[in-house]
């Protein structure tokens, strides 16, 4: 037991990580070097470009480089504004603050939890060249609809499926939509490499530009070129032991899959009976990789998700809270500052106070989905 008397942590999220994973790093380690020092690298892309439908893959340090990388070589620039919904991760509008855009936050829909088509059309102007999508908490949110408005409007589209490795919308993978996609391999992730990203498209010449970014702007290795750069770069680049690290996570993809899968129906199972709680959605012609177990309680529950949070990490449980409108942080006031964004992201501003993501990492047990459940109900019924 540790000293606060549990037997264990339930922790929110981590890593499967198996003999498997330790081979191929140790074997990268011992000879990826030399004339084998892409091995790794090549072998990861080609797995990952099968698995998203990709022409061309490019490993990225982690995926908010990727994000940057894809702003940058599609000509996004100071005073350009880029659609993104409230309530992600900051990594994407941070990503737009990097390259002197403007971030313009969108509603969300209540059954996807991503991007509202109907918000995004509201929000484009002139200045508008993007739009970033993100695929929240491995949901899909209404891909076509979206592609068709960005289309309509000549607007750049990049997919951040960052939750969503494994998910399907319409028989088409995540990871595969827009002009560019990047993913996650972050520790918390569905398959981690550590950290890390991916940076994919169809499109050769955005390939192209992205490859020489990451390395610093330097020019292919010629005898005349070699260390020769003509514009500023990054150094975005993967190890070949990030890529063994990647593909043995890959290659165990439908395990992992599996799991999520299972541990969301514990979930489901042990929640069913307690009213006004509502899990992760899922539209027709979609599948969700069901990579974090995410809880919205019905407006009747009197209950601040910080308070429900504090208390059950007091007893070795890792909630987490549902993530916060954006537009709400200290870095994107002046983005908002004389906007009433909190009156037009109505859905966002509502499901974001009432939400908690619950522990779903592959530790966990059904045993363990049992405790929480089981608290989880009596603490609602304080507050009911």
């Amino acid at each position: 037991m540790n000293k606060k008397g549990f037997e264990r942590r339930i922790p929110s999220a981590g890593p499967s990580i198996t003999e498997k994973e330790v081979k191929m790093i140790a074997h990268a380690a011992k000879h990826g070097w030399y004339e084998r020092r892409n091995e790794g690298l090549d072998a990861f892309i080609k797995k990952y470009a099968a698995l998203t439908d990709r022409k061309y893959v490019l490993p990225t340090s982690h995926c908010t480089a990727a994000l940057h990388l894809a702003l940058k070589v599609l000509a996004i620039g100071p005073g350009d504004e880029v659609i993104i919904a409230e309530t992600s991760w900051i990594a994407p509008a941070a990503a737009i603050v990097y390259i002197g855009a403007i971030p313009i936050f969108a509603d969300i829909d209540i059954d996807t939890w991503g991007l509202s088509p109907a918000s995004l059309e509201k929000k484009i102007t002139k200045r508008t060249k993007a739009v970033i999508v993100v695929d929240t908490y491995g949901s899909m949110p209404r891909m076509r609809e979206i592609l068709s408005i960005a289309k309509k409007h000549k607007l750049r589209v990049i997919e951040d499926s960052a939750e969503a490795l494994g998910s399907y919308y319409r028989g088409k993978p995540a990871g595969s939509f827009g002009d560019i996609s990047v993913m996650s391999f972050n520790a918390t992730k569905l398959a981690t490499a550590g950290q890390g990203g991916v940076f994919a498209t169809n499109d050769k010449r955005l390939f192209e530009a992205a490859k020489r970014l990451t390395r610093h702007g330097m020019l292919p290795y010629t005898p005349n070129s070699t260390f020769w750069s003509d514009h500023i770069g990054y150094n975005y680049e993967w190890t070949n032991m990030q890529a063994a690290f990647a593909l043995a996570q890959l290659e165990r993809l439908p395990e992992l899959l599996r799991f999520k899968q299972r541990a969301f129906s514990w979930y489901e199972k042990h929640l069913k009976d307690i009213p006004g709680v509502v899990l992760n959605p899922e539209l027709p012609n979609t599948k969700s990789n069901r990579w974090l177990a995410v809880a919205i309680f019905d407006r009747r529950y009197r209950i601040k998700k910080e308070k429900l949070v504090k208390i059950f990490q007091e007893r070795g449980i890792d909630l987490r809270p549902f993530f916060y409108p954006l537009s709400m942080m200290p870095p994107f006031q002046k983005y908002v500052r004389g906007k009433r964004v909190k009156d037009e992201n109505l859905v966002a501003y509502d499901i974001s106070v009432r939400g908690i993501c619950l522990p779903s990492s592959y530790r966990l047990t059904e045993s363990d989905v049992r405790i929480v459940c089981d608290m989880l109900r009596k603490e609602l019924t304080r507050y009911d």
